[in-house]
Formats: structure tokens, C-alpha cells, sequence
């Protein structure tokens, strides 16, 4: 009796000291993303949504769709969401850091669930006295895996993380219903009021039911015979298929009001068409989860119009494969995890990936509930393979360090690919830096790039991206609104106010449209228009924070009117005139013509720095590099804070 507890004890002391290392490696892999940004859908949900800021909103949130975010188009009914973010700002206002505290509190509970579903699963199937550590192995595996970062970053994803949290609960609750009875269905409406994805629990409890409490096999789940199996399955999946459809059906059409933007419903694409593309991007996914190297925050697949094209031949392909080794493993107790593990990816993936087109095909954070699901079939396969050779690992010294090995390589792997996925997201330049690189077909990504190039005044670096974005999303309303501010930022307002113009003509219910022409409107001395589209921007989304801020500074004063400075002399006058009509030379490439302009510029004012960083630029076109350095040069000597002349001048430089 004493050598049995000794063992037990050497055990406890051997699993707890993995705890360990386990946790230490999880919280360095993630210690440098507390302080990453907002970013993306995080500023018209949490920077520019005045609803969040007060608490008192609470109740609210779940009677009114729209106070979710300022963009009319995203107002998804989703009141935990929006609970939790004003809780966050609650605690330190704007400060990324509370947000994503709470975040990783609600990752590491959901890491902790994952261990304890992994173990009672592998019980299921097999008894064995190291089903501890397969449990282990996997929920470290799903804890550091690189995928994870792309939504633990993401702030706005805790949509998909918390909402996979309660997924969770409820199943383990359901699994131990004979002690916890119906609490199961409190952290499934739960996670139906954090995201309309929270409904997938009820397929995944009826397959649990089927495949371990049944158990039965998916070769006889249309065999008449086998009715009486498949009816004690419904009958346990009822009441959370109730509870489910009548928070869903309320949700949706009492609770969700307002019409919902999509850019591939505006575009007409066939269903058809997404629901053969979302093959490839399962396969995709895939790619991803066994080797996530081609991780981006906002992907460029696009929807594939041709039905026998190779990539979804192959996404068919690997989809098949898959549920062929699941029809398999579920005809065997021993297998039915792996089993388990392939049918919750495909069905947690089903609501964004059958007929119902999305405005993004494909999502690297819309995989974190569907890969929980790979890391039980993987784990536990992993289980088996090492129960096979249980006694030559207990025996060999060098078989058990080889193991030890293999299995602390792929975990550190990925923690040091999670710690630098959050350098990524460190900034909105290494964000969309990236998703330049790996998702060059992307309009938005492109764009948002070209965004952190024209902060630092790289404006024709930023012009040769919003370009190319335009061609590839012509009627995108954001898009437009950015090419406004580049124009007007670059000297050409009348340009400028035909992209606001065009920005709210393609998306009206846009308030951002709206806000940044008002801003327009009101430095070009046009206040009384300025107010009439701050007033029209407001009557769509009353919580926009910069409209309301603008239209009482306004109101109150504290903004003034812009007052147009007069030239000291007509000179100036002209040749300010010219500098403008250099830079639409430019623009229309006709390059000699902009220089002509720069040198009559420079005949009325001998110090112009603009005129000089003009004829740099369009030197560079010419490829007249010397020249191009010499009024580069010229540009900076006359105004060495002239951020826009340095790096042309440094541009032509480097083609020298």
C-alpha cells in the first residue's frame, strides 16, 4: 500500500511540475500582447461607439441592436459583447490592457474547460492511468497554438472566444447532467447573446449523445433499425434544441433591427458559388492548423466561380478524406474522440460555411471554436499512438526523452510563433504590413496599409495603394473616404470632396462617410453644410462618438471656425496656385508639365520647399535620378521639417 502511494504521489508531482511549465510557457508566449491596439472592426464597435462608456447602457444592450457599433452594417445582436467591452472601458477607458486582461482571464477558463472535456472524452473511450497527461498535452496544444493569437489579439474577437467559452461549459454540464440536471442551458444562452454561432452546441450535444452515451456509429445513423438509438439522441438534444431556437428566432427577428451590409451580398454572389469556394477554405483552415505560417489578419481568397477548378477539388478532397477516417473511427469506442473531434470542426464551421454568403470568405480568428475539435481528434489519436508503445516508453530512458522531445518542440514552436504574432498585431504598420505581404489580392488590407503610410507623409506611396485597392473594391464607401482625406491632404480638395461625396453615395448608412466630409466641409469654411451632415451622420448612428463630439464643439464653441490665412502677396497666391497645378500634372502623369509648374512656381517664390519636393517626385518618374536629388535636396535646406520631402528624397536615393 505504501509503494502505491509513493507512485501516486511521484505522479501528482510529475503532472503538477508539466502544469507548470505549461503555464509558464503560456503566459510568456502571450506576456507581450497586453499592450497591442484596437484594430479593424474594434474602433466602430469600441473606439467610436459613446454607448460602451456608460454602464448604465447595460440593459440596453439587450432590447437594442444598434448600440453594438456605430456602423449600421455590423450591428449584430450580441449584448454580452457589448456588456463585457463596457465593463472593460469601465475599468481604464481607451487602455487596450483592461480589454485584453479580460480576455486572456476568459482564455485561460476556457483552457482550463478544454482540459477537463479532453478528459472525460478519452475516459470514455478508454480507460487508462495517463489520460491525465493526454488531456494535458491536448489543452496545451489548443492553449499555445499559433491560430489562437489571430483572435486573442483581436479584441472585438472575444466574440468568438467567450462565446466558445460557454460552447464549452454547456457540453461538460450536459455530460454531467445526472448531477448539474438543466444548467447547461445557461451557458448556452449565454453564448447565443455573445454570438448567434452559440446555437452549434445543440448539434454538438446530439452527437455526443449518439456517438458515447448511445453508442453508435455514424454507418447507422439512417438505418431504420436503429431508430429507437437515433430518437433517445433527439429526445436528450430537445431541450437545448427549444431553448435554442426560441433565443435564436427572438434574437434575430424581434431583437435585430436595421438592414445588414455585406460586400458579397451586394455584389450578387451565387450561393452556389460560396458554398463550393468555403471547400478550398477548409482546406485552408487545415493548412493552418498543421502549419500555421500563412496566418493573416484579413485573407485575400476570394470566391471561385469555376466548380471543377483544382483548389476546390482539393478542399472536396480533404473534406472527404476527413469524414471517411470519421465514418471509420466512430464504429470503435476506442476511436470515437477522433471521430467526435472531425464532425465538431464541420459543424462549428457550418454557419459561415454553407449557403449564406459573408462578406469575408475566409477568417484565420473564425476558426478558433471548429480547431478545438482538431485538437481532440488529434490528442487523442497522439493518446493512442503512444499507448501502443506504453511499455517500451516506460522502460527506455531514450524512447521516453525522445517523446518528451518531440512533444516540447511542437509546443514551444508554437508559443514562439504566438509570441510573434503578437508583435504583429503590435501596431497597425506590422499589421497591415503583413496582410500586404501575405494577402496582396486584398482592397481593404491594402488600404489599411496605405493608412500607416500616409501618417508618416508618404502620400504617393499611399496613392499607389489606395490605386490598387480601388481597382480591386471600386465601391468601397471606406475606401473612398480615405482617398478624400489623401487628396485633400495632398492639395487637391475638389478631388477630395468628390471621393466623400462617393463614399456616401456607395454605403449611406455609413457614418463615417459622413463625419469625415463634414470635417471637410467645415476646414474649407462651409460650417453650415459641415452641421447639416454631422446632424444627417447622427440621425444613423447616434453613438458615434466623433460625430456627437464634433457637432457639440460646435455648438458650444469650443470649435471654431476655420479662418482662411490671405497670402502676404499675390505672389504667394500664384505660386501656391501653380504648386496645385503641379501636383494634378503629377496625377495625370504628365510629369514635364508638373516640373514647368514647379519652375514658374519658383520664379514667383525662390523659397517654396513644395515646389521643390514636386519636381523631385515627378524627376523620379522620368527616372532623372541626379536631378531628382538635387531638388530633393532643395526641399529639405528649405524646410528640414518637411517629413513628405525626406522620404521622396530619400525614395530617389535609393534608385540612385
Amino acid at each position: 500500500m505504501g509503494k502505491v502511494q509513493e507512485l501516486l504521489r511521484k505522479r501528482n508531482l510529475t503532472f503538477s511540475a508539466f502544469v507548470a511549465l505549461f503555464l509558464l510557457t503560456l503566459f510568456a508566449s502571450y506576456s507581450n500582447h497586453f499592450n497591442n491596439g484596437f484594430q479593424f472592426d474594434d474602433f466602430h464597435t469600441i473606439v467610436s461607439n459613446s454607448y460602451i462608456r456608460d454602464l448604465s447602457n447595460i440593459p440596453r444592450f439587450f432590447t437594442d441592436n444598434s448600440t453594438m457599433s456605430t456602423h449600421l452594417g455590423n450591428r449584430s445582436y450580441r449584448p454580452i459583447v457589448a456588456t463585457l467591452n463596457a465593463i472593460d472601458y469601465s475599468l481604464g477607458g481607451m487602455d487596450p490592457f483592461y480589454f485584453h486582461v479580460s480576455i486572456f482571464i476568459s482564455y485561460l477558463a476556457l483552457i482550463l474547460l478544454v482540459y477537463f472535456l479532453l478528459l472525460k472524452l478519452f475516459k470514455l473511450s478508454k480507460d487508462d492511468s495517463w489520460n491525465s497527461y493526454y488531456a494535458l498535452f491536448g489543452a496545451s496544444f489548443f492553449a499555445l497554438h499559433t491560430a489562437n493569437a489571430e483572435t486573442i489579439n483581436y479584441i472585438i474577437a472575444r466574440s468568438d472566444s467567450f462565446s466558445t467559452l460557454c460552447i464549452v461549459a454547456s457540453l461538460l454540464l450536459f455530460v454531467s447532467r445526472k448531477k448539474t440536471g438543466v444548467t447547461y442551458l445557461i451557458p448556452m444562452a449565454v453564448g447565443i447573446y455573445t454570438k448567434q454561432v452559440g446555437v452549434v452546441v445543440v448539434p454538438l450535444i446530439f452527437t455526443y449523445a449518439y456517438l458515447f452515451e448511445e453508442n453508435e456509429g455514424m454507418h447507422k445513423i439512417f438505418n431504420l433499425k436503429n431508430k429507437k438509438t437515433l430518437i433517445n439522441s433527439l429526445r436528450k438534444t430537445g431541450p437545448a434544441f427549444l431553448i435554442a431556437l426560441s433565443i435564436f428566432i427572438i434574437n434575430q427577428i424581434v431583437l435585430t433591427k436595421g438592414p445588414s451590409a455585406s460586400l458579397l451580398r451586394e455584389m450578387q454572389t451565387s450561393r452556389l458559388d460560396y458554398f463550393t469556394t468555403q471547400w478550398y477554405v477548409m482546406a485552408h483552415y487545415i493548412g493552418n492548423f498543421l502549419l500555421p505560417i500563412n496566418l493573416s489578419a484579413d485573407p485575400d481568397i476570394k470566391v471561385i466561380t469555376t466548380l471543377w477548378s483544382a483548389k476546390k477539388l482539393l478542399g472536396f478532397a480533404v473534406i472527404l478524406a476527413l469524414m471517411m477516417v470519421a465514418y471509420y473511427a466512430s464504429m470503435k469506442k476506442a476511436l470515437k474522440p477522433i471521430a467526435f473531434g472531425i464532425l465538431w470542426f464541420f459543424i462549428t464551421l457550418i454557419p459561415t460555411s454553407t449557403f449564406h454568403p459573408l462578406g469575408q470568405i475566409s477568417n484565420d480568428h473564425r476558426v478558433f471554436l471548429p480547431f478545438i475539435g482538431l485538437f481532440i481528434s488529434t490528442s487523442w489519436a497522439f493518446a493512442l499512438l503512444v499507448t501502443k508503445y506504453k511499455s517500451e516508453i516506460q522502460e527506455k530512458l531514450p524512447v521516453r526523452l525522445a517523446l518528451l522531445g518531440a512533444v516540447f518542440l511542437l509546443l514551444f514552436g508554437h508559443a514562439y510563433g504566438t509570441h510573434q504574432r503578437n508583435i504583429v498585431w503590435s501596431s497597425s504598420d506590422t499589421l497591415w504590413e503583413d496582410v500586404a505581404k501575405k494577402s496582396p489580392e486584398n482592397g481593404r488590407g491594402l488600404m489599411n496599409y496605405g493608412l500607416t503610410l500616409m501618417r508618416k507623409g508618404n502620400y504617393q506611396e499611399t496613392l499607389l495603394l489606395f490605386e490598387r485597392a480601388m481597382e480591386l473594391l471600386p465601391y468601397y464607401s471606406y475606401l473612398h473616404i480615405n482617398m478624400g482625406v489623401l487628396k485633400n491632404a495632398m492639395g487637391f480638395p475638389e478631388e477630395a470632396e468628390g471621393y466623400f461625396i462617393n463614399a456616401i453615395r456607395y454605403q449611406r448608412s455609413n457614418a463615417e462617410a459622413y463625419y469625415y466630409y463634414a470635417r471637410f466641409l467645415w476646414r474649407s469654411q462651409r460650417q453650415e453644410e459641415a452641421v447639416k451632415f454631422l446632424e444627417k451622420g447622427l440621425e444613423i448612428s447616434p453613438g458615434h462618438a466623433g460625430l456627437t463630439s464634433f457637432l457639440v464643439g460646435v455648438k458650444n464653441g469650443s470649435i471654431k471656425p476655420v479662418v482662411k490665412k490671405i497670402p502676404k502677396s499675390s505672389n504667394q497666391l500664384q505660386s501656391n496656385d501653380l504648386i496645385n497645378l503641379s501636383l494634378k500634372m503629377y496625377n495625370e502623369g504628365k510629369y514635364e508639365s508638373c516640373i514647368q509648374a514647379c519652375q514658374k512656381a519658383l520664379e514667383m517664390d525662390p523659397n517654396s520647399a513644395k515646389a521643390y519636393n514636386n519636381m523631385c517626385i515627378a524627376y523620379i518618374r522620368l527616372n532623372r535620378i541626379d536631378d531628382a536629388i538635387e531638388a530633393g535636396k532643395m526641399a529639405v535646406k528649405l524646410d528640414p521639417h518637411f517629413k513628405l520631402a525626406k522620404n521622396n528624397l530619400r525614395w530617389a536615393k535609393s534608385l540612385k
